[in-house]
């Protein structure tokens, strides 16, 4: 088996994202944009390398001058980029964000035939994949082929060479046909994960439960992935080891099968929220990955390296919040090692 050179390997969307301003106003009343690197997988490559772990990515941008920002920027913070394709035909995803007056966004998307959604299997780097030690993806690659076959064929090559799989929801369901749809795919996803995190409003969206511990229980037992997908699609397939549900000003619990550990939040001064999400996956991946270096796996964490996992997330997160944009706004390993100890 290849030699796992890589900490966490990120496959999906990495994209521009125009930031309106001033802050506080719809995206309808915003008439100045600031252009910055995005996608949540992106962010989340980047923010494995801020913070001292060996990051790589995979995914399509376009030949054109917003491509070649995106993979300068995923250059210049020490990530891997043999996996970074470049499409002829078409260009770099867009996104518009503005901020509301309590540093919420709102999206708007310009993703149809765009270079991130037009990924295939046939392009995915198998080197890439088998040197590993986490692969990490979120839904927005799952909602369009060919990149939804791209993704999940990824997951399974990097699973047979040993990784573990980490994965995000980042419910958009504007990019979804409808609700039902999303769902379906994305319990489909979860099923396959080996980590999962997600905010409250994803759990109650996929569980159906409005209490955080059913939620939880939910996905950890097993019991929505038999009731929601077919045996063949299930076979061999163990679901979640570990949950980790973000709350915002409430911080964040973790859960492994019967142990639930609450990690507080870290009060700042949120100019910006956005990419906080990847920030957190960031945290934790990069403890994950130490942890697996240590040859401990997912099952046999003991309590305190749970809580260490959601500190660095905890803390990567808050800090992100006290920047504007995602990738520029990103901890280094020196900040949050600061606070997280």
């Amino acid at each position: 088996m290849p030699a796992k050179n890589l900490d966490v390997v990120s496959i999906g969307e990495i994209l521009i994202d125009f930031v309106g301003s001033p802050k506080g106003f719809p995206l309808a009343e915003v008439t100045d944009f600031r252009c910055a690197a995005g996608g949540g997988p992106a962010n989340v490559a980047v923010g494995v390398a801020r913070l001292g772990g060996r990051a790589g990515f995979i995914g399509k941008v376009g030949r054109d001058a917003f491509g070649d920002y995106l993979q300068q920027a995923l250059e210049e913070n020490g990530v891997d980029t043999r996996g970074l394709l470049r499409d002829d035909e078409a260009n770099t995803t867009l996104v518009f964000v503005a901020l509301n007056e309590k540093a919420v966004p709102e999206f708007v998307f310009f993703r149809h035939g765009t270079a991130d959604t037009r990924l295939a299997p046939g392009e995915l780097p198998p080197e890439v994949l088998e040197e590993t030690r986490i692969l990490h993806f979120s839904s927005v690659s799952l909602t369009v082929e060919p990149a939804r076959s791209a993704t999940m064929e990824a997951v399974r090559l990097a699973r047979a060479a040993g990784a573990i799989i980490s994965f995000d929801p980042n419910l958009r369901l504007s990019l979804w046909p409808d609700r039902e749809t999303a769902r379906e795919k994305i319990l489909q996803a979860a099923a396959k994960a080996d980590i999962i995190k997600l905010n409250e409003e994803e759990l109650a969206f996929l569980t159906g439960c409005s209490i955080l511990a059913d939620g939880i229980e939910a996905l950890l037992s097993g019991k929505l992935f038999s009731g929601e997908l077919s045996t063949d699609q299930c076979t061999g397939v163990k679901g979640p080891r570990l949950i980790a549900v973000t709350r915002g000003a409430a911080g964040a619990v973790l859960y492994r099968q019967g142990l639930p550990v609450e990690i507080p939040a870290l009060p700042v001064n949120a100019v910006d929220t956005t990419g906080a999400g990847d920030a957190f996956m960031a945290g934790m991946l990069v403890v994950m990955a130490e942890a697996i270096r240590q040859g401990l796996n997912v099952e046999a964490l003991a309590p305190s390296w749970i809580e260490r996992l959601g500190r660095w997330g905890i803390v990567a997160a808050a800090l992100t919040c006290t920047r504007t944009g995602v990738i520029p706004a990103l901890p280094t390993k020196e900040e949050v090692a600061k606070l997280a100890t």
